[in-house]
């Protein structure tokens, strides 16, 4: 069949980014993402990035929106988009990511960002290591508030209102690429990264919760360079069926390249930390049926674009010279954080964030086969 390209959600309002996908218990498909505002061209801007229209990653007044397909992701109704967390005008919503527990219960995680800050705000955060320089444009000097959780017991119609994520951990955290796995004891594992209380590079890590979600504790390290020359960033989580977890770091400090790494005793402890031959990020993990894996990435390069590529070994090796090319016709390196899905006919569905030469970025999916990977 190969590759078809559509539309997810599109506004001339908002940027629209950073989706995730989930097939809900009760068949439906629903995409979560980012939605922010739009500022004029600013002509000191990076390329193609932002010469028509200015969209800022971290900005007040974000917020985190939703769409849903209830015919296997054929079409997406744009009067199904509901907003989950409507934000505020001193904060920015990041990075939402959305599981579905054994319980049926749905749970959408982003972190939070203070924009703006005054001097007051900075200097109560900065011994705690949240706060980062000034930046240019609408967005000041940011520090990072928390983790939110948003719950819905009804497949994502209504949801309530967010909640800090209760944590006594010392390091970060950001969100990773996972929002929540579920082992069969029971136990949530959070993929997230940050600097520890005495690190200069950020680590992984995991963050676990007994009692579904509403504490968090007991980190464990997923990787951390002793030698302070790599950060690790965004980690997916995917759970084998042998018991095993499997992850793939975006990295900065190691020439753009995914490192992996494997646990077999939940989490706890992780071995086999290594650079793979693929280059690209984030990375997100889907098993298919035939007990491959995919791995989709974005890739933030000439041509730039979204990319997959399997592993027929439980991640041991990855077949590089079958590397999928998804999208090779973006126009600058705003674009990617893809997610997959198994849809009933067994295609794959990608969806990513993307733009086009008007500067609009916006949810777009990509659907393809086993057979073209």
């Amino acid at each position: 069949m190969g590759l078809e390209h559509f539309v997810i959600h599109r506004s001339t309002d908002y940027l629209c980014a950073f989706p995730d996908i989930i097939r809900l218990q009760n068949g439906d498909l629903l995409t979560v993402f980012r939605e922010s505002a739009i500022y004029p061209p600013d002509p000191q801007s990076e390329g193609k990035r932002n010469e028509r229209i200015s969209h800022y990653h971290v900005v007040s007044g974000s917020r985190v929106a939703a769409v849903r397909s209830t015919d296997d992701g054929r079409t997406w109704d744009p009067a199904s988009r509901v907003v989950l967390d409507g934000g505020n005008d001193s904060q920015d919503l990041n990075m939402p990511l959305i599981s579905q527990l054994v319980s049926g219960e749905l749970i959408v995680v982003n972190h939070r960002w203070y924009v703006n800050m005054t001097e007051d705000q900075v200097a109560a955060l900065r011994g705690k290591r949240y706060v980062h320089a000034r930046f240019p444009g609408p967005i000041g000097t940011v520090g990072f508030d928390s983790l939110y959780f948003i719950r819905s017991s009804d497949q994502g119609y209504t949801w309530g209102d967010p909640q800090r994520v209760q944590s006594s951990h010392p390091y970060g955290p950001y969100i990773g690429k996972t929002a929540l796995v579920e082992l069969p004891d029971g136990t949530l594992l959070m993929p997230l990264y940050g600097p520890g209380p005495y690190d200069e590079k950020h680590r992984a890590f995991l963050d676990r919760s007994t009692d579904g979600g509403h504490t968090w504790g007991s980190p464990s390290t997923v990787a951390y360079d002793p030698e302070r020359r790599i950060d690790f960033h965004e980690p997916p989580l995917l759970l084998l069926p042998n018991g095993k977890l499997l992850t793939m770091i975006r990295t900065a400090g190691a020439d753009g390249y995914l490192y992996q790494a494997f646990s077999d005793d939940g989490g706890w402890t992780w071995q086999g930390l290594r650079r793979t031959p693929i280059w690209g990020h984030p990375a997100h993990l889907l098993r298919l049926p035939s007990g491959r894996i995919l791995c989709a990435y974005g890739h933030r390069r000439e041509p730039f674009g979204v990319r997959a590529v399997v592993s027929e070994d439980e991640g041991g090796t990855w077949q590089m010279d079958r590397e999928l090319v998804i999208r090779s016709d973006g126009l600058h390196r705003d674009l990617g954080y893809p997610a997959s899905v198994l849809l009933q006919d067994d295609r794959i569905l990608t969806v990513y964030y993307f733009h086009d030469e008007d500067g609009i970025r916006y949810i777009a999916g990509s659907t393809y086969t086993e057979d073209d990977l």
